[in-house]
């Protein structure tokens, strides 16, 4: 700019004038609109927008994204010797996983412990969203803010129903797949994306004529397990408002088939066997979850999983371990992993 204003004026401009100053300042705003305008770019299109953008792109397809959910269970707060008296429970009573970043809980209801008796059981959400609050039976063994009768707690049955809330990229998947399968209103796209609006399902497989004609069984479950009751409930009350006249809808839980692997690892330089092994299973559950209802497992891939672990140098299956493709009702689940480190 200040080259073409000398040419044009045939006048040298001096740095401390005030059409320098100009010119520059000018220049500036020139320069970060041209950013401005090419981020704008990218936020008008799924494939490259983000964040806020990317959801206003979704609403455009009538997609909304999941936000994150609790994992819901039951504690167990019990004494060793029945007293004669009640011990309350108080609501949002908080306890907490034993580890060295512990997931803590906290009650949804008040729980009693009568005369006589030495346990109550009491229905309890993790704090945090996630799924990180998705724990096994018999972590939650640590008492956080407890009454002082109380000697021990537990949770007799999973946690479960904790999800994390909708990436960009899952997001995008989905909205990628409105374009690929069109919805029409009676076709297979139609319930599977009527599924995907309700939090707490994560995939769906829509099968027509299982029960005969005019029927579809829609089968669903969430990012790493079965679908809660409260979801299937919720999805079969849509499905009844939106199917097409005179078809029977009805939603299941697909079908969990466990797939257990057998794998010799070898480890690179610098990783402790622990390290190697927990890495390892992490990989292999978290790529048996990305697997849609009737979808295929393949070796090849889960190779690629544990590779991109970056503490695998090779590895090696055992020879019974087969690819498998699942029947439409039917979804993987993680069975057990026999690691062996190298």
């Amino acid at each position: 700019m200040k080259s073409r204003y000398e040419q044009e004026s045939e006048t040298e401009i001096d740095e401390k004038s005030d059409i320098a100053i100009r010119l520059k300042v000018l220049a500036g705003e020139i320069y970060n609109a041209q950013v401005n305008f090419e981020w704008l770019k990218t936020q008008m299109f799924a494939d490259t927008a983000s964040c806020e953008y990317l959801d206003y792109i979704a609403k455009q397809r009538g997609l909304e994204r999941k936000k994150a959910l609790k994992a819901q269970g039951e504690i167990i707060f019990s004494i060793s010797q029945s007293v004669d008296h009640n011990i309350i429970i108080p609501l949002g009573t908080v306890v907490a996983t034993d580890d060295s970043s512990p997931i803590r809980f906290c009650t949804t209801e008040e729980g009693e412990i009568t005369a006589g008796n030495t346990l109550v059981s009491v229905y309890a959400e993790a704090i945090n969203a996630g799924r990180a609050g998705n724990i096994k039976k018999d972590k939650a063994t640590v008492g956080v803010s407890v009454p002082t009768e109380i000697e021990t707690v537990r949770n007799p049955y999973a946690f479960t129903g904790g999800e994390n809330e909708e990436t960009d990229s899952e997001l995008r998947e989905r909205i990628r797949s409105t374009f690929i399968n069109q919805s029409n209103g009676t076709n297979k796209a139609y319930y599977e994306k009527l599924a995907l609006t309700v939090e707490g399902i994560a995939k769906a497989s829509a099968v027509a004529r299982v029960r005969g004609s005019g029927t579809v069984n829609l089968y669903v479950c969430s990012s790493d397990g079965d679908a809660d009751s409260t979801a299937i409930a919720k999805l079969q009350s849509i499905v009844n408002k939106e199917r097409e006249l005179n078809v029977d809808v009805r939603v299941y839980n697909a079908v969990a088939v466990s797939y257990d692997i057998i794998v010799t690892i070898t480890a690179k330089n610098g990783y402790s066997e622990t390290e190697v092994t927990n890495a390892c299973k992490t990989a292999f559950e978290k790529y048996i979850n990305s697997i849609p209802i009737g979808g295929k497992f393949y070796l090849s891939a889960l190779g690629k999983a544990l590779i991109e672990t970056d503490c695998v140098e090779n590895y090696e299956y055992d020879t019974g371990m087969q690819n498998k493709t699942l029947s439409a009702s039917q979804r993987f689940k993680a069975g057990t992993a026999e690691i062996t480190v190298v």
